[in-house]
């Protein structure tokens, strides 16, 4: 049997089916297109194994054949299973409740801003918001509209932020962003306006329009932090924002 006639036979006669090691039984079994594309294949591979066309007897083609189609089948569940980790990869990464990151995702993303301002100078300042009396609105109307507040926030911010701007949701009423190419003094002003606008735009539960407020802190970030610290830093930016409004509040 020549090599291109092996080549051929192990196309049209050597198709395991399953497990089993049975043939097609015609050679009208395949369209010609699947037999052009797999006598390629098959025929790339045996150099690559470097079997001489003396050896090619039909137990050797039987066996080569049902090595070639194993090593398909399994090169076909890597890529199911690389699509899988894929997808669970993204959905670990989004929010139980907001369809927004969350901090697992946010934390990488701050350690890739940190980095970029370590190599690069490329400033980056994180914004922090801490929904106001958030229980009090657990306790008065329920959790179902201490949820609906989460994705009205989340929402609002979403169409507020710069599409190079990486919003999370980090905690159970607290939000960050983290605004690439962004200065301190920038952050801080666009933070006052998005804490303004969710002040002025309430969200409808059971009929009623309920209005949030949040506490705002910034941070910019600098060489030799790490994400923990720089989100930290923004934490207590944020709390410094809030204990000022409870005493402005109180001298009112």
């Amino acid at each position: 049997m020549s090599y291109n006639n092996t080549i051929e036979w192990l196309v049209r006669f050597a198709q395991p089916l399953g497990n089993d090691m049975k043939t097609t039984g015609s050679v009208d079994a395949l369209p010609q297109s699947e037999i052009t594309s797999k006598q390629q294949r098959i025929s790339e591979r045996l150099l690559m194994l470097g079997i001489p066309e003396s050896e090619m007897t039909p137990s050797v083609n039987l066996a080569v054949s049902a090595l070639f189609e194993k090593l398909d089948d399994v090169n076909r569940e890597l890529s199911r299973t690389k699509e899988s980790l894929a997808e669970i990869e993204r959905l670990v990464d989004v929010d139980c409740l907001a369809p927004i990151p969350n901090r697992r995702a946010f934390m990488r993303r701050l350690s890739w801003a940190i980095t970029m301002h370590e190599r690069y100078g490329h400033p980056s300042t994180i914004l922090y918001f801490d929904i106001n009396e958030f229980k009090q609105i657990n306790d008065q109307y329920g959790h179902a509209a201490g949820d609906l507040a989460i994705r009205h926030i989340s929402q609002l911010l979403t169409t507020t932020m710069r599409e190079s701007d990486f919003l999370a949701r980090i905690g159970g009423d607290e939000f960050a962003v983290i605004m690439y190419y962004a200065n301190e003094d920038a952050a801080k002003k666009r933070g006052a306006k998005i804490a303004e606008k969710l002040q002025k735009t309430p969200f409808v539960f059971n009929g009623k329009h309920l209005y949030v407020t949040a506490a705002c802190g910034h941070y910019c970030v600098h060489s030799g932090d790490d994400a923990e610290s720089a989100l930290a830093s923004a934490d207590m930016s944020m709390y410094v924002d809030k204990r000022r409004a409870k005493t402005k509040v109180a001298q009112v």
